[in-house]
């Protein structure tokens, strides 16, 4: 039996497409992915995939600050459906997989406080290409079990999440409004060697985050300085089949 996997997305996002395809040929899956932003058509999809793209809207921020000025490509429309499909998977307790600014899209669900701009995002920041620096994972983790403690990846982002005070934790307004939203419930995975968030997962569903780019180092992408991030789309994948 087969499993459908939806990309929450513009059509323009292909790679993700492909690292997905790529990883279920690997694993020996039979699988269908359908990229849209339609919420009641994500309601027929196994798992979720929330890809990367612009910067979100600081209205979604916890405590809604001004928007900083370095931020680019903001579409409210956007944030909207891509928060109202992630929602439905919360509720429906299904596998979410989040890169870059999805990751990022999750953290802000579930309460983290955000960096608009980092303070290191110089060394993050796409500049003609991806940025590759190392970063350590948490031993036990997923990510430790597929490429060990300590392993290079690559970064495009000028943006993160930051870890609150989980006793402090809120959402704004306009995240509260969503059915599914509760408390801060997220493990930090995998740190940059600067302390920027590399990695999240929800502590009780088949929730994961991404900061970097597996979809850019797999296939034809591969790159011999970074890690394979087709280990990653199988690893989303073995999610979505349980």
């Amino acid at each position: 039996m087969g499993i459908k996997i939806g990309i929450a997305g513009p059509l323009e996002h292909t790679n993700y497409r492909e690292a997905v395809f790529l990883a279920a040929a690997r694993a020996g899956i039979e699988l269908t992915v359908e990229i849209s932003l339609i919420p009641e058509q994500a309601d027929d999809w196994d798992g979720l995939i929330l890809p990367g793209g612009g910067d979100t809207d600081a209205a979604f921020l916890p405590g809604q600050p001004p928007q900083d000025p370095t931020c680019t490509g903001v579409n409210t429309k956007l944030d909207e459906k891509q928060f109202e499909i992630l929602d439905r998977f919360v509720r429906a307790g299904k596998p979410v997989f989040g890169i870059c600014r999805g990751m990022q899209l999750i953290g802000i669900y579930f309460g983290s406080d955000f960096y608009q701009n980092l303070p290191t995002a110089d060394s993050h920041r796409y500049i003609d290409y991806d940025q590759i620096h190392s970063s350590h994972a948490v031993p036990g983790s997923f990510l430790e079990k597929l490429y060990g403690s300590d392993f290079a990846i690559n970064s495009a982002h000028h943006q993160g999440v930051r870890m609150p005070d989980c006793t402090t934790a809120a959402v704004s307004p306009l995240i509260a409004a969503f059915p599914g939203s509760q408390p801060f419930s997220l493990d930090v995975i995998q740190h940059a060697s600067d302390g920027v968030i590399e990695a999240i997962v929800h502590k009780n569903l088949p929730i994961i985050g991404l900061q970097w780019h597996p979809e850019r180092l797999c296939g034809r992408h591969a790159r011999p300085d970074a890690v394979d991030g087709g280990k990653v789309f199988e690893y989303f994948l073995s999610l979505c089949r349980k």
